[in-house]
């Protein structure tokens, strides 16, 4: 017993505690954790049970998860599918070209194509706020420039990418400004 004297006594409840905790977390990241890829039959009946994808229900659905910053990040959708006619985002349900995650939880089911592959559109959204909650985490201030910043830095291959999400949004501000409306708790 004297190798375990400078040890502090736990109680029971603190130790039940965290075998919750680690119980949880464990079935949290194992429920995240891309296996494999989907098989053709699962492709098939997620495309019978997913909700039809538009870009109203998109933004209704970003506003559901209190996603930060929807004006680029619907640029960002825009942007990575080619106005939604990609077919990563046709096959994969991707919409924002996200590969899979590695150091944080994902949404993902598998890869295809060498992107991340989800079981529909709003599987991809769910990826994108755990993305966004954890890069929030990471920036010195929580604010639009800091995200746009590491957006620009981090996100894209490209180097003019924010100048892109700006001409988008440009480009379609008074539809933006219409959904917003429509979503007003944005």
């Amino acid at each position: 017993m004297k190798k375990f004297e400078g040890l502090k006594k736990v109680s029971k409840r603190k130790v039940l505690y965290y075998a919750l905790i680690v119980s949880i977390s464990y079935g949290i990241g194992n429920y995240f954790s891309p296996v494999r890829a989907v098989t053709a039959s699962e492709h098939a009946k997620s495309q019978v049970n997913a909700e039809r994808f538009s870009e109203e229900a998109l933004l209704s659905f970003m506003k559901e998860l209190k996603i930060k910053y929807p004006e680029t990040v619907l640029a960002q959708a825009r942007l990575e599918t080619g106005n939604f006619t990609s077919d990563i985002f046709k096959e994969n349900h991707n919409l924002f070209g996200m590969k899979v995650a590695g150091k944080r939880p994902t949404s993902a089911v598998g890869i295809h194509r060498g992107h991340a592959q989800y079981r529909d559109w709003k599987d991809s959204v769910i990826d994108y706020a755990l993305f966004q909650s954890f890069i929030i985490a990471k920036l010195p201030k929580n604010n639009i420039e800091e995200y746009r910043n590491y957006i620009q830095k981090f996100y894209s291959e490209t180097s003019d990418y924010l100048s892109r999400i700006d001409r988008t949004i440009d480009s379609d501000r008074s539809k933006i400004a219409l959904a917003y409306q429509m979503n007003s708790a944005f």
